[in-house]
């Protein structure tokens, strides 16, 4: 956000991102995360298997909560119905996956803000407004 507001002096992404963080906390309740594998990168274009199964090779891989990498897929595509309905009978959804969901696209968003350009700017602002109301 700190790069956003010097590139670009965006008053609104700050100020909705001041009321936002005050919601974070409660999006992810009294839930516990277990740390998986991620991707880092997971979208249609960036996968690959092979008979043992699924291959990881992207540099971004990192432990983090499953949740996360569903952001990215959402949102550059790739994926059919049956992937999401897969992967949910294997980790299924949590209560407030939606608003979660949401949360992660906007740090995918921001980040591509920050290095693309303001192309990104509707779609960062449009989340926060969503997720502060």
């Amino acid at each position: 956000m700190d790069m956003i507001e010097k590139n670009s002096g965006d008053r609104e992404a700050r100020e909705l991102w001041a009321q936002l963080q005050l919601k974070i906390p409660s999006l992810f309740g009294d839930m516990e995360i277990i740390p998986a594998l991620l991707h880092g990168d997971l979208w249609g274009g960036n996968v690959a298997e092979d008979d043992s199964g699924p291959v990881i090779f992207d540099p971004a891989s990192f432990y983090g909560h499953s949740e996360y990498e569903l952001a990215i897929a959402g949102m550059f595509g790739g994926f059919s119905g049956s992937f999401y309905s897969a992967y949910h009978s294997k980790i299924p959804k949590a209560p407030g996956f939606d608003k979660r969901l949401k949360l992660y696209q906007l740090f995918h968003y921001m980040n591509h803000w920050n290095h693309f350009g303001g192309g990104y700017r509707g779609s960062s602002i449009n989340i926060m407004r969503n997720l502060v109301k």
